[in-house]
């Protein structure tokens, strides 16, 4: 894996020799000749370790240091300094650097010790960040699909509701079922239905606003939260849908098909203020759909 390390020193010889060993270790490498044109330049960069002198002008190595970590404290950083400077590079492991080194160096192996130490440490570091994100995306999102899963549809709901109460602002909420959807699993298998549903989310998000919550509700059931959207407003991004999907021809390996959809719409509060209810009243919409001739949106009405 290859690096990036910011170094920094005011003796040019130095900074060139420690550059060309980086380099040559497969590290790409950035130099500072004084603390002031480094923290620019970690700014800009934002590299993976810096090395750094104690004794430059404009900005030392100590408030270098600190600089740094307050700008991010995940990244390490070396001290190089001379032998008589070593009570500076103690307060510098008091303030958070990862390691000082005496100059000159004598022993190039003791350098290279040290920066691999630390970039083992940044490798790691990285590799966690990446499987905490990775988990906080499978929490709320569904893995074929990659819309929100069912439970964050959920939270969604609470956050609308508790929201739409405080403010006096209504929203719709639509349930849709693909209508036939066991057939095609049947005729064309289970991949080409995966790929259906794909499809389907992408469409979904291709005609409904980004401020909308496009989740997939579970099976071939998807549900949509329209924020601040009356009815009478929800009802234009849904029918285009339902027109969309009846054009629509799924190419996928040598096989395609059309399908149709059934959409099932309810409003807060018009029609419900309890989030169960709420749902519950969508899905008698969508049911009604389906029982008058499918591939359609109806809205609740009451009566």
């Amino acid at each position: 894996m290859e690096f990036t390390i910011l170094l920094m020193d005011d003796e040019a010889e130095i900074l060139g020799l420690l550059s060309r060993a980086l380099q040559n270790e497969g590290h790409q490498v950035i130099t500072a000749c004084d603390g002031k044109k480094g923290v620019k330049k970690f700014q800009t960069h934002n590299p993976d370790l810096v090395i750094t002198d104690v004794k430059m002008p404009f900005k030392n190595g100590l408030d270098v240091l600190r600089e740094i970590r307050q700008l991010n404290s995940e990244i390490d950083i070396i001290i190089l300094t001379g032998h008589s400077d070593e009570a500076t590079a103690i307060e510098c492991l008091r303030n958070g650097a990862y390691d000082y080194l005496t100059k000159p160096l004598e022993d190039m192996e003791v350098f290279f010790s040290a920066v691999d130490r630390a970039l083992s440490k940044r490798q790691q570091s990285l590799e966690k960040n990446k499987l905490i994100r990775q988990l906080a995306e499978m929490s709320v999102s569904d893995p074929l699909t990659e819309l929100y899963n069912y439970r964050q549809l959920q939270l969604f709901l609470d956050e609308e509701i508790d929201r739409s109460q405080r403010y006096g602002r209504v929203f719709s909420v639509f349930m849709i079922d693909i209508d036939h959807f066991k057939s095609v699993n049947d005729i064309f298998g289970h991949p080409f239905g995966d790929y259906v549903l794909k499809q389907m989310a992408i469409l979904c998000c291709n005609i409904f606003r980004k401020t909308d919550h496009v989740c997939r509700y579970g099976g071939e059931e998807f549900f949509i939260l329209l924020p601040e959207t009356p009815r009478q407003e929800a009802v234009v991004p849904g029918q285009r849908l339902v027109d969309t999907l009846q054009k629509y021809i799924f190419n996928c390996d040598g096989q395609q098909t059309q399908i149709t959809i059934s959409l099932g719409g309810a409003c807060f509060p018009e029609h419900a203020i309890k989030k169960i209810e709420l749902v519950s009243l969508a899905d008698q919409a969508l049911y009604t759909a389906k029982k008058t001739g499918r591939n359609k949106m109806v809205f609740y009405t009451t009566g």
